[in-house]
């Protein structure tokens, strides 16, 4: 069957998971420990200061979110500890504007706050957690950003990323809205195509006929999918059509389709310029915090560090 409202919303939350995971590999500094007793019990001090099971307890989730494994998950909280206590001597933190945002962003990439609450549930991850997770990663970048100001990518390393990766990262894919009738047979297909001639509205005619439960509730409606997603016989057709129902019952796999071509969109190269801005503040990102990796690694081995 063509991909459904039901399998077009699980690679949406497929997508989200990946972000998810890129906002928890951004994460630096420490987590506030729960008010439990197991949360605040010490761990570890480094330079001085206690490290709570708290703050290893969110790397722990994290890991467990992203199907990780724990070794080396002390380290990643001493590394964070660390982050925490330079910040206090640059005298930055981490903006609670920017963190609202980041988490507004991720629900909404999730589809919803009970969408996020279930993938968190299912890592033992708390909502409390995912914040100080995120706020943690605003914090690193702004330690990175205060301890290494000159670091920036250059135009020339901008525009050669920008060509390495202009098909993969910087072009839309060829697009379609359409509508769909499936059936298991040929006749049934030419039997649905008959009463679209005959003046049927598209939607009625979908939910008459077509065997996808998921298209046939919404009239048949696919709405906006790539080309590229579709099988074979089906992109061959929707590509060459214009706007409209298409004249003949196709064949693929799972039966027969008649297709209603609403509108299409060309594959689009995103322009260097239009991209340029942004592309290089996200390098400077990563050659900052290469840089600030670099700075942990000395930290680490000058820091006073006991595990308990």
């Amino acid at each position: 069957m063509i991909r459904s409202s039901r399998l077009r919303h699980l690679a949406a939350l497929l997508a989200a998971l990946v972000a998810l995971a890129f906002v928890f590999a951004a994460c630096g500094g420490s987590a506030a420990p729960s008010p439990s007793a197991t949360a605040d019990r010490v761990v570890g001090v480094v330079n001085g200061h206690d490290l709570r099971a708290g703050s290893l307890g969110v790397v722990l989730a994290e890991r467990r979110l992203l199907g990780q494994s724990t070794a080396g998950a002390f380290k990643e909280a001493v590394d964070r500890e660390l982050v925490r206590q330079e910040a206090v001597r640059l005298g930055v933190s981490a903006a609670a504007a920017t963190v609202d945002k980041r988490i507004a962003d991720l629900t909404a990439q999730m589809g919803g706050a009970a969408a996020l609450q279930k993938s968190l549930a299912a890592a033992k991850a708390t909502p409390a957690q995912l914040r100080q997770s995120i706020a943690d990663g605003v914090l690193r970048q702004a330690v990175q950003d205060a301890l290494f100001p000159k670091v920036a990518a250059g135009q020339r390393a901008v525009r050669a990323y920008y060509r390495s990766h202009v098909k993969d990262l910087f072009t839309r894919a060829a697009s379609v809205h359409l509508g769909a009738i499936t059936v298991r047979a040929r006749l049934i297909a030419e039997s649905a195509l008959k009463r679209l001639r005959q003046g049927h509205p598209f939607a009625e005619v979908a939910r008459q006929f077509s065997i996808d439960l998921q298209s046939k509730a919404s009239g048949g409606d696919l709405g906006w999918v790539t080309v590229a997603s579709l099988p074979a016989p089906l992109q061959k057709v929707v590509t060459a059509a214009r706007s409209g129902v298409v004249a003949r019952p196709i064949a693929a796999a799972g039966g027969w389709y008649v297709l209603d071509v609403i509108a299409s969109q060309p594959a689009q190269v995103l322009s260097f310029a239009k991209v340029r801005a942004g592309l290089q503040a996200e390098l400077t990102r990563v050659d900052r915090s290469h840089a600030l990796d670099g700075w942990l690694a000395a930290a680490r081995k000058k820091a006073s560090i006991q595990q308990k």
